[in-house]
């Protein structure tokens, strides 16, 4: 099976997986006579973000490693030039802009924040946070590591491109149809920006603040109350 099958493969079947479960009332409850209604709150979503860093990136990882073959040629390059700063820098700040604005509209804020919490504490505003960059790392591995390079080797470079951005898009669709939209010039964006630098490393950066901002503007506007 070649690569670009693989990573199509391993993104369908983890999505698939990744779904049933997080959508699964048995598995829920069996959460909440553990950890108690309150705790699941927070539990259940670290649970989401945690599958998704077992699905979407230790797999892929299992499958690079068993194969024999280098990371680096799947984006995680340690390099990081002059471009690669200016561009997650720029990115990140037209992100933090919009935002500051997108977020507090009513369609925003029924999903955001996902821990639906009335009083974070400092250790939950962390501990998010982590869970938030760990699940992203695994996630943009995924795209546009594993699935990107691996498809431009069989593809070229717009092909793989097209079929980057529209199995990004297709992820967002649960999310409505704003979201999967925009995830449209996003992801054509982000996978141009990868190959160009050889690094997922814009991707991923400016993906964890696009979801940081997100949640903290999110509390801001719901009104929830950060506790010592």
């Amino acid at each position: 099976m070649n690569l670009a099958i693989q990573s199509i493969t391993v993104l369908a079947a983890g999505y698939i997986c990744y779904h049933f479960l997080i959508r699964s009332a048995s598995l829920r409850s069996s959460f909440e006579k553990k950890w108690g209604v309150e705790r699941i709150k927070i539990y259940w979503i670290y649970f989401w973000r945690y599958l998704g860093v077992f699905l979407y990136g230790v797999i892929p990882v299992a499958l690079i490693i068993f194969q024999g073959l280098d990371f680096h040629r799947f984006g995680l390059s340690q390099k990081a030039g002059m471009p690669t700063l200016w561009w997650t820098a720029g990115l990140s700040i037209v992100v933090l802009v919009m935002n500051f604005f997108a977020t507090r509209s009513p369609d925003n804020l029924t999903q955001y924040p996902q821990i639906r919490v009335e009083k974070w504490s400092r250790a939950l505003v962390v501990g998010s946070a982590f869970t938030w960059t760990a699940y992203l790392l695994a996630y943009e591995f995924l795209f546009r590591g594993f699935l990107l390079f691996s498809c431009v080797e069989e593809m070229g470079i717009w092909t793989a491109i097209a079929v980057n951005t529209a199995l990004y898009a297709l992820v967002h669709v649960p999310k409505g149809i704003k979201e999967a939209i925009g995830a449209v010039p996003l992801g054509v964006l982000l996978c141009w920006l990868t190959l160009q630098t050889g690094t997922i490393w814009i991707a991923f950066l400016v993906h964890v603040v696009m979801a940081l901002s997100n949640e903290w503007f999110s509390i801001y506007y719901t009104g929830r109350r950060a506790v010592g």
